[in-house]
């Protein structure tokens, strides 16, 4: 195997490209773009730039999640709001919410990275 990221494929990987076109849109079109093109090409340049961030921490993010969702003795989202609903981590209200705020900071450290260290200021 290989210590690439991407592989079997080839470079650039998928992340590289994304972030490749976000600043070209961000730093190249956007400032000689006026009114409602420049509007659009930001939330282009926006839209790319989160999924670069998702692309790079989608794989860690994921087998956290799992474990987290785990620990609480379910498989998916729906499952843990039926548990939580239902009361049956009531006695365990810390650890949940310490684990959802950490689930908060991982989505907002892709969706924001600028919130999410307002977050923790």
């Amino acid at each position: 195997m290989s210590d690439r990221e991407n592989w079997p494929h080839d470079v650039p990987s998928a992340a590289e490209l994304v972030t490749a076109v976000q600043r070209y849109l961000a730093d190249d079109l956007g400032p000689r773009s006026e009114g409602r093109d420049r509007f659009l090409l930001r939330v282009a340049a926006n839209a790319l730039a989160i999924a670069a961030r998702e692309i790079e921490v989608l794989p860690g993010d994921a087998v956290a999640h799992a474990a987290m969702l785990a620990d609480f003795g379910v498989a998916t989202e729906a499952e843990l709001s039926a548990v939580i609903r239902s009361g049956g981590l009531d006695d365990r209200r810390s650890e949940l919410a310490t684990a959802l705020w950490e689930t908060t900071l991982a989505k907002l450290a892709v969706a924001n990275p600028g919130y999410r260290n307002e977050a923790l200021e």
